[in-house]
Formats: structure tokens, C-alpha cells, sequence
């Protein structure tokens, strides 16, 4: 029955993006034939958050809380940090890794594997639930793969953009669970881009 439900929900994923595009914009797949684990790294380069750069976003919310309540903005910056170190990671982690009939992601924390997948988010829309009225969110990543033994060149380069948020495993109040879903989706899409060029 587990197995049964992981299955559906994984589908139903992957039909709420099948509009939306992944695009190889610069090299291929076929050094990764036979590859059984491949490692993923997570950086927010250059990272906009709506319509601010990333730190102009943080230094404002951060003010703004602190105004409200002394030490609240502090606490959320440190709750921020986590969701961009470790939650988003494992959100998009754990779903790739439903596809992985194939090729897995390996454990994000000290992971060897001969290529990495560095997942750089180049824009998050947090969006918003507040009950009566909501935002979805979406979040734009590029995607660069590269080899061990050579970190320097970019073997494949993939763009994802307006992966939709909305988590099927939270409510979407939070702002973890909300952006999570677009790690959710943005794994689906790319997962399904290599099953279906049938690199394995």
C-alpha cells in the first residue's frame, strides 16, 4: 500500500509540471551511461527573491521582525539558513530519488560519486497562505554538471524555470514547505528528462 501511494503521488507530480520545461541548453548526457549515484551540491548564486536581490530581501525581513519583535528577525534568519542548507536539499533529494530506477542521488552530506549536479537557484517567488488568500510559489534553478577528477568544465548544463511550489507533504503555510515543493517539482522534471532520453 505504501509503495502503491509513493507511486501516485510521484505521478501526480509529475503531471502538475508536464507543461512546464526543462531545456539542456549546453552539452549532453552521455558520459553518464551506467552511472549508478551521481552527487548533488546546492548554491543560491546571484539568487533573486522576488523582486529583490536575495540580500536586500534578507536584511529587510530581518529589520522588519526585529521591529515587530526584538530577536524574532534574528530567529527567522537562522530558520531561513536552514531551509536553504538542508530542507530544500532533501526536499529535492528525496524526490528525485523516487526515480531512481536508474541513476540515485547520493546522500547530500559527504557523498562520493565520479559527477556532481550542482543545483544553483537563480530565483525563488515565496508567494504566500494565508487561509483565504494565497501565492503559489516558483523558483528558477540551473543545473551544471561536471566530473570529479575535472570540477572546472561543465558537462551538461540544464535550465528549470517556474517550478511550481505547494508541497504534497505540507500544508504550505510555511515558507519551507511552500518553496520545498518547487525543489519537489524542479527533481521531478529533471528526473523525468533523463528517463526519458534513456541515457541508462
Amino acid at each position: 500500500m505504501k509503495k502503491a501511494f509513493v507511486f501516485l503521488a510521484m505521478m501526480a507530480i509529475v503531471v502538475s509540471v508536464s507543461a512546464q520545461k526543462v531545456k539542456l541548453v549546453d552539452g549532453n548526457l552521455k558520459f553518464l551511461k551506467g552511472q549508478k549515484v551521481i552527487k548533488a551540491e546546492f548554491t543560491y548564486n546571484n539568487m533573486k527573491i522576488g523582486k529583490m536581490k536575495a540580500d536586500d530581501y534578507i536584511n529587510k525581513k530581518v529589520s522588519e521582525k526585529n521591529k515587530k519583535k526584538a530577536g524574532s528577525g534574528d530567529i527567522w534568519l537562522k530558520k531561513f539558513k536552514t531551509d536553504l542548507d538542508t530542507a530544500f536539499p532533501r526536499y529535492f533529494v528525496n524526490m528525485f530519488n523516487m526515480f531512481k530506477k536508474h541513476l540515485a542521488v547520493a546522500d547530500i552530506d559527504g557523498a562520493e560519486a565520479d559527477y556532481t549536479m550542482i543545483i544553483n537557484t537563480t530565483f525563488i517567488e515565496p508567494g504566500y497562505n494565508v487561509g483565504i488568500s494565497s501565492k503559489r510559489p516558483e523558483a528558477a534553478m540551473d543545473v551544471s554538471i561536471v566530473a570529479k577528477d575535472n570540477p572546472d568544465k561543465v558537462l551538461a548544463k540544464f535550465e528549470i524555470t517556474k517550478a511550481p511550489g505547494g508541497s504534497m507533504f505540507g500544508s504550505g503555510y510555511s515558507f519551507k514547505d511552500r518553496v520545498g515543493g518547487c525543489y519537489e517539482n524542479a527533481a521531478s522534471r529533471l528526473a523525468s528528462y533523463f528517463l526519458k532520453k534513456k541515457i541508462f
